[in-house]
C-alpha cells in the first residue's frame, strides 16, 4: 500500500486551508480589474471634462463671428475710426443745413443735408435761437422701469458708458465733434470713443451696403420714420418721410435714392423741424416733451465737460 505522505508529480496541494479560492477577494486579482476599471472611468471623465469646453468654446465663437457677421458692410470699422480721428474734412462753402424734398420709391422725403457742422448729446432741449445751433434730433431708444430711463443698446456720452447691448446694429459715434454712422456690432469703435472721451448710441440698422437690414425691423405698421443716412461719397444727411410709412418702404426709398447706409432714430418726425440754413436763418422749431438724448449739431466743436444723467 502507497505510503499516506507519498505524492504523485502532478497532485496539487492547496496551502492555506480549505477555505482560500484562487478567485475570491483578497488575492490580487478583482484588486487590479477594479483598479483598470476605475482608471478607464476617470480617462472617459477627463476626456468629457476637455471635449465639452472645447466644443463649447467652438460653438460660441462660430455663433459670436455669425452674430457680428450677418450685415454686410460698406467699409470696415478701421475706416471709422480712421474718419474719427483725422482732422474734420468739410467741402467749401458756409457751414448749416441743407433742405431739400425728393419722392423716392412712392415715398416723399425730406432731407437735411449735414455740411460743415460738429455734433455732440445732450439732455434736454437746448435754446435754439442761439445762433450756433443748427440741428437738434432724437438718437438712442429707450424704456421706463421703476421711475427710470433705461437706453436701449450701447449708449456712450463723454466717455461715460451709460448702457451696452450690441444687438442693434447701427450707431453714430462721435470723437471731437465729429460724427459718423456705421453699421457693425463689433465694439471697436465704440471703445476707440470711450477712450478718447467721445459719444456713441446704437439704433436699429435700416441699411447697410445698400441693402435692407430685415432682421432688425421689429418696428411694425405705418409710422413717421426719420434715419441717419450716408451715400457712397460719405454725405452725412438726416432724413425724414413726409407720410406715415413701414421699415420696408422706408429702406426701399432710401436706397433707391442713393442711401448706402442708414441708423434709425427713434420718436418720429417734428411737424416742423428745426434747422438752420448755411445763411444762418432758422427755420421751424423742435418740441420734445419726452426724456430723449439728443444730437446737436453746432457750428464749433463742444469741449465744455458736460455733466450726463443716467
Amino acid at each position: 500500500m502507497m505510503d499516506k505522505m507519498d505524492r504523485y508529480d502532478d497532485e496539487v496541494t492547496i496551502i492555506g486551508g480549505s477555505e482560500w479560492k484562487p478567485d475570491s477577494p483578497g488575492n490580487g486579482t478583482r484588486d487590479r480589474s477594479e483598479t483598470s476599471s476605475g482608471l478607464k472611468r476617470w480617462k472617459a471623465i477627463a476626456a468629457v471634462s476637455v471635449t465639452v469646453p472645447v466644443l463649447l468654446a467652438c460653438f460660441l465663437i462660430g455663433r459670436h463671428l455669425f452674430f457680428m457677421a450677418r450685415f454686410p458692410k460698406a467699409r470696415p470699422d478701421s475706416e471709422i475710426i480712421q474718419e474719427l480721428s483725422s482732422p474734420a474734412r468739410f467741402t467749401v462753402g458756409a457751414p448749416g443745413i441743407h433742405f431739400n424734398t425728393a419722392s423716392s420709391m412712392g415715398v416723399p422725403l425730406k432731407i437735411y443735408e449735414i455740411e460743415g457742422l460738429y455734433a455732440h448729446f445732450a439732455d434736454t432741449v437746448p435754446d435754439y435761437s442761439d445762433s450756433s445751433i443748427f440741428l437738434i434730433t432724437r438718437s438712442a431708444d429707450y424704456r421706463i422701469e421703476n421711475d427710470r430711463r433705461i437706453i436701449i443698446g450701447d449708449f456712450i456720452q463723454e466717455g461715460k458708458t451709460l448702457s451696452k447691448s450690441t444687438w442693434r446694429a447701427g450707431f453714430m459715434a462721435i470723437n471731437g465733434g465729429k460724427a459718423q454712422i456705421g453699421i457693425s456690432r463689433n465694439g471697436k469703435v465704440r471703445r476707440f470713443v470711450q477712450k478718447h472721451g467721445g459719444s456713441f448710441f446704437r439704433q436699429l440698422a435700416i441699411v447697410s451696403a445698400g441693402t435692407r437690414c430685415d432682421e432688425q425691423f421689429i418696428l411694425k405698421g405705418k409710422v413717421s420714420r426719420c434715419a441717419y443716412a450716408r451715400d457712397e461719397s460719405g454725405r452725412l444727411c438726416f432724413v425724414e418721410t413726409v407720410n406715415p410709412e413701414t421699415l420696408y418702404g422706408f429702406a426701399d426709398a432710401l436706397i433707391e435714392y442713393g442711401f448706402i447706409d442708414a441708423v434709425y432714430v427713434t420718436g418720429g418726425t417734428q411737424p416742423e423741424l428745426f434747422y438752420r440754413d448755411s445763411c444762418g436763418t432758422a427755420h421751424g422749431r423742435y418740441t420734445d416733451d419726452k426724456p430723449h438724448k439728443l444730437v446737436i449739431w453746432t457750428r464749433l466743436p463742444v469741449t465744455a465737460p458736460r455733466e450726463s444723467r443716467p
